[in-house]
């Protein structure tokens, strides 16, 4: 994050975090184009360059395996798009919040993947939030979510959801150390 979004973002904060954190930088995107043409349709590639190239894309931020953008399109707001990666050379899934539905990737993902590629140091690297929020002891995670819920009646219904989800699944299995008798086959095995 730089020096000037971190200060951006701590003025907007009211939690005080005492925390260091590695951030290891992944390096750039190696996915190439053919490879975005491939899970796009023709029209959505050629949408998503136009958008790429008049800056639709406001925002690129990668978060370990995950690159999140905002991109400019024919919504009040930026449409919001979320794409997992598999290294750095191909992409696992991607999703947009528009209302896209014709197959393949829309042209909000291209213009987002084309952009990370083509302009890498537009790409803001922040470290994994499994990593930030496993610097946080129990009571920082606490006052950290009461303040979200605060701010937004959304995010307190989905903890709540959450929450009730955890709570209802069945605990995990504890390993007694001690082995079980193998299973018997159906058919022998020659």
């Amino acid at each position: 994050m730089s020096p000037e979004a971190a200060r951006a973002f701590a003025s907007n904060c009211t939690i005080v975090l005492s925390c260091s954190l590695a951030l290891t930088t992944p390096g750039p995107l190696a996915i190439s184009e053919s490879t975005i043409r491939q899970n796009a349709t023709a029209d959505a590639y050629s949408r998503g360059q136009q958008y790429e190239r008049r800056g639709a894309v406001t925002s690129l931020v990668r978060r370990g395996d995950l690159l999140y953008a905002r991109v400019e399109g024919s919504a009040d707001g930026p449409y919001r798009v979320r794409i997992t990666l598999a290294g750095n050379s191909a992409v696992a899934a991607a999703s947009c919040s528009c209302p896209y539905d014709w197959g393949g990737w829309c042209k909000h993902i291209v213009a987002a993947l084309l952009t990370a590629i083509h302009q890498p140091e537009s790409v803001e690297e922040r470290p994994a939030l499994d990593a930030l929020l496993g610097a946080l002891d129990r009571e920082q995670l606490q006052e950290l979510l009461l303040r979200l819920a605060n701010r937004d009646p959304d995010i307190a219904d989905a903890i709540e959801l959450q929450a009730a989800l955890v709570r209802a699944a069945p605990p995990p299995a504890l390993d007694t150390g001690a082995s079980a008798a193998p299973a018997r086959r159906a058919a022998p095995i020659d």
